[in-house]
């Protein structure tokens, strides 16, 4: 099968593709024409296709004799306040789908959880209305669209922002958390989010339908932190900080300090509950998925900056 994925340097990109190819498939990825070398993994044997997702003729063109598609590609971390999100989740999402010929057998597309078009948060609206268009486009193609939590891993968006901001609050001060840390998580182990993109790939039954994943615990925020203060060593006093203010100071510190751990959007993560049923990866996956804690030294070395 000749796979187009979007998004392919990205942090799930780079782990799929590899995967991929070891399971027999022939890769082609869509990269945006940039002066940068792209961050690829080195010598993996991939077709590259140069197009922008509002280029309707070159994405015509990186699609020819595709039989399937991951949309990864995502401007929720692109760009100074984050202005990639609409032009590339929603606009290129539009652009993709009506691009995409008869020839594609299907369309996997990562979303998030809780995502809607009518979210109040930026970003779970963007996602809902993605999840839209190519359904729209269902006609022509089976959309599968897989919705997770938070995906971890090493260089992931999610625990590494967390671990910076632990280990570079100044000792015994307390540490905020907006809400107090209540909010649920369901944190998604890479390497089970990859195996269960190959099983959708390659089993036609799975094809037209919605997933939601996650791993094997809901997990609130302030459990989170508390586990990676243990394993960073560096315990601080948990305090609760009102939503609003750490969304304004979240907008403001991004803008102000480059190096700043957390993006605009960080906090649409945050902002609800966002959680699925701990089973559907074992018993639609014969996936057996990994606790976040089992997972914090393979993610974060304690030798290694996070």
């Amino acid at each position: 099968m000749r796979i187009l994925v979007t998004g392919a340097t990205g942090f799930i990109g780079r782990r799929l593709i590899p995967a991929l190819l070891d399971a027999g498939h022939r890769v082609r990825v869509l990269l945006r024409p940039d002066v940068r070398n792209p961050c690829l993994p080195p010598g993996q044997p991939v077709e590259v296709a140069l197009s922008r997702l509002d280029d309707r003729s070159g994405l015509q063109a990186a699609l020819a004799h595709v039989d399937a598609v991951v949309h990864l590609a995502t401007g929720e971390h692109r760009g100074p306040r984050g202005r990639a999100l609409y032009p590339v989740d929603v606009a290129g999402t539009r652009h993709l789908a009506a691009a995409a010929h008869r020839g594609v057998r299907v369309v996997v597309y990562l979303s998030h959880l809780g995502a809607s078009p009518t979210a109040a948060y930026p970003v779970l609206r963007a996602k809902g209305l993605a999840e839209q268009a190519l359904r729209q486009a269902a006609t022509h193609f089976p959309t599968t669209i897989v919705r997770v939590g938070p995906v971890v891993g090493p260089g992931d968006h999610f625990v590494r922002p967390l671990a910076r901001w632990v280990r570079t609050w100044p000792a015994g001060w307390p540490l905020p958390l907006p809400g107090g840390g209540s909010t649920l998580v369901h944190p998604l182990w890479l390497e089970d989010l990859v195996a269960a993109l190959l099983v959708l790939l390659e089993e036609p039954a799975f094809w037209g339908r919605v997933y939601e994943l996650g791993g094997p615990e809901h997990l609130t925020l302030h459990e989170v932190v508390q586990a990676l203060q243990a394993h960073l060593r560096r315990p601080h006093p948990l305090v609760a900080m009102p939503p609003l203010l750490a969304r304004w100071a979240t907008f403001w510190l991004h803008n102000l300090w480059p190096g700043f751990p957390f993006h605009p959007y960080w906090l649409d993560y945050l902002a609800t509950h966002r959680t699925a049923d701990p089973d559907t990866l074992p018993r639609e996956f014969g996936i057996l998925p990994e606790r976040l804690t089992a997972l914090l030294p393979l993610i974060l070395p304690r030798e290694a900056p996070a």
